[in-house]
Parts: C-alpha cells; sequence; structure tokens
C-alpha cells in the first residue's frame, strides 16, 4: 500500500512546531527534498498501519506531487500532542526514472466526497496496479528476482556491498583476492597456491531467484567453465544510505550460466534450483 498524504496551500507554521518547521503545506517553488521535510509529519497516522508500507506519495489538489520511499524504522513519534502521539515519517525522495516514481507521480488520488481526511492508503504499484513492465525495472523488496535499480546511489551502495562482501569470504579463506570490476568482464580474482577462480557479486532488494547478468560475464563463464563462483547477497535492505550487514541471506555458487535459465535482457539467470 501507499500512504496517500493530501497537501493544502502553503501555510506559515506555528513557532512551536514540532518538526521545527517555518511552513508546510504545497510550495510549487520547493525543491523536492524541501517538500518532503516540510510535509513528512505531523500526522495521526497508525503505528501498526505504516509498519507495511513503504510508499508515500504526496499530492496536491488531487495529483500526485512527490513520492518517497520510506526507511527502516519508517516514523518517528512527535512530542507535544495532548490527544494522541502525532507522527511524522522517515524516507528518501524517490528521483524521476525511478520505476515506483515513475508510476505514480501526476496519478490522481480519490478521496470520498467531503472528506477532511488527509491521509489515505492507495494501491500498491507493485501488485499489479501499474504497468507490469515499470514494477520489474526496479529492483523491489519481496520481488522474485532482482531488476534494474534505478537510483544511480543505491545501486553503487548495494553493488560494493556485495563484492566486498563476496572478496572478504575468499580472503578469510586464505585466498589472495584482486579487484577486477573496472576492467574484466568479472568482478574479482582469487588465487590459493595453484587454484585460480573467476568471483561475480550482485546485490539485490528482492529474493534473489534470479539476478541480471551481462553478455560479458555469460561468455567469461562459458569460456571457463567450473572456475566461477558467483556470490548473491538476497534481501539487501538499506537503512540511513548504508546497507544493513545483518540484512539478507548471502550465498555463493558455482556460475555455470547454462545450468540454470537465461532470458535475454542482457540475461536473467534463474539460478538452478538444487543450489545451496
Amino acid at each position: 500500500m501507499v500512504i496517500n498524504i493530501r497537501l493544502s496551500d502553503r501555510t506559515t507554521a506555528e513557532s512551536d512546531d514540532p518538526l521545527g518547521r517555518d511552513w508546510y503545506g504545497y510550495d510549487p517553488d520547493a525543491t523536492p527534498e524541501q517538500l518532503w521535510a516540510n510535509n513528512r509529519g505531523d500526522w495521526f497516522l497508525s503505528a501498526k498501519s505504516i509498519s507495511d508500507e513503504r510508499w508515500a506519495a504526496l499530492n496536491y489538489q488531487g495529483r500526485v506531487v512527490l513520492v518517497a520511499k520510506l526507511k527502516n524504522p519508517n516514523h518517528e513519534i512527535l512530542a507535544g500532542n495532548t490527544r494522541a502521539p502525532k507522527k511524522a515519517l522517515i524516507g528518501r525522495v524517490l528521483p524521476a526514472g525511478h520505476s515506483i516514481h515513475d508510476a505514480l507521480i501526476g496519478t490522481q488520488v480519490d478521496y470520498a466526497p467531503g472528506s477532511r481526511n488527509s491521509i489515505l492508503y492507495g494501491p500498491d504499484p507493485e501488485m499489479g496496479e501499474v504497468d507490469a513492465d515499470l514494477a520489474e525495472a526496479g529492483d523491489l523488496a519481496g520481488a522474485e528476482g532482482q531488476g534494474l535499480q534505478m537510483d544511480a546511489e543505491v545501486r553503487k551502495t548495494i553493488e560494493n556491498a556485495a563484492q566486498d562482501r563476496l572478496m572478504r569470504y575468499y580472503r578469510d579463506l586464505g585466498w589472495t583476492v584482486t579487484d577486477t570490476r573496472h576492467d574484466r568482464p568479472y568482478d574479482a580474482e582469487a588465487v590459493r597456491g595453484t587454484d585460480r577462480v573467476y568471483l561475480e557479486a550482485k546485490g539485490t532488494q528482492s529474493r534473489g531467484n534470479s539476478v541480471i547478468v551481462t553478455r560479458n560475464e555469460v561468455d567469461h563463464a562459458r569460456l571457463y567453465p567450473g572456475l566461477c563462483m558467483m556470490g548473491v547477497w538476497s534481501g539487501m535492505q538499506i537503512v540511513d544510505d548504508e546497507v544493513d550487514p545483518e540484512a539478507g541471506e548471502f550465498r555463493i555458487l558455482p556460475f555455470n550460466p547454462d545450468d540454470g535459465k537465461l532470458r535475454p535482457r542482457d540475461f536473467d539467470w534463474t539460478i538452478p534450483g538444487d543450489a545451496p
């Protein structure tokens, strides 16, 4: 589900505003980050309801003007309330090009006639309410396989963490590991005595049943059968712009492309069912 938040026109905040804001509401001249910072709270929200949410969308005059991905923790409780604790959401503004942003931005949010409630829970774009190709494009938690991560910063963070973990694993076993990601069709080379293996790392927020591999990676693995290993870190989570080292599952398995299923994209490689 998506937490839809209806914005009023820009309004001057009270001097004792719990978020220390000067204003709230919609300002067409504000940056997306400013708009989010000034409207992520303070709201009467159920902690139980928002614990299951991953997206928040701000709308003005019925049209979505901003989309954010909620972090973990996804909210904070604000002080100074007399009736019930109000909350402010914690999240990151999604840029244009991100599949969820592009699926929701500009869409209509329909409130019941006469409703004064600013909060409305809408359908999750991952559940078939948007074009399937858009949903598939994102690397989404809970999805079966790896998708394209549209946020370049998040993508780099995930890729680096997965490769660092794979290289560390082999170094801890006594291998000499060389980072080759920038000039070879594999991420690293591990040598121990006369043994040599080629390492490929994949990080994904999905379940990791399939991962994206390039044509060069497939061609190289076919040239060196039995000598290529892949580390797959699935279920990865980003907390405060850093990878949670305790989240997800890390597997190391032989990378023999023809043992699984390849679907051209470059390729999706479905990991063999009997892989560890």
